[in-house]
């Protein structure tokens, strides 16, 4: 059965990419800032910290203002494809 956490981070990265494909960012930005307070709790499993590490790198590229449309597209497609990758993990 998994853990509250990990259905916790599920819901939170299910709204992430949500909120990414509406180009929501101030959504996408509360979502963000919520995974980063509980990817502590999955440090004892390298694999997915490590994915989790990413994947608030990416977001928070996602989250500049200063891209252009093609950057952002870019980010935005690498960001989905991490929390696919994360949510794997889970």
């Amino acid at each position: 059965m998994p853990s509250t956490k990990r259905l916790l981070l599920h819901a939170l990265l299910n709204g992430l990419g949500k909120a990414i494909r509406r180009d929501d960012g101030l959504a996408a930005d509360r979502y963000q800032r919520r995974i980063g307070l509980i990817a502590d709790h999955f440090d004892t499993n390298p694999r997915l910290s490590e994915a989790l590490e990413r994947l608030l790198l990416a977001s928070g590229r996602w989250l500049s203002m200063n891209m252009n449309v093609a950057d952002r597209y870019e980010a935005e497609e690498q960001v989905l494809e991490l929390i696919e990758g994360v949510t794997g993990l889970l």
